[in-house]
């Protein structure tokens, strides 16, 4: 007894056929990055110097248990 496929099924084949299809879409272009400002580095630095801080405190913190 041959089983014909039901609508269901072709209907998700060609699904699937159609969305594998290569998409038609514009080739990525890289960003172009902008050179860092001096208030960009005061900032990183400041935040640094924050973070070197809270490493500290927070060894300080823990050794003292």
């Amino acid at each position: 007894m041959i089983r014909f496929p039901t609508l269901s099924t072709l209907l998700a084949a060609a699904f699937c056929t159609l969305a594998t299809q290569p998409a038609l879409a514009e080739q990525f272009k890289r960003p172009i990055p902008a050179a860092q400002s001096a208030t960009v580095e005061l900032w990183f630095a400041l935040a640094t110097l924050a973070f070197a801080a809270s490493l500290v405190l927070v060894q300080w913190l823990v050794s003292r248990r």
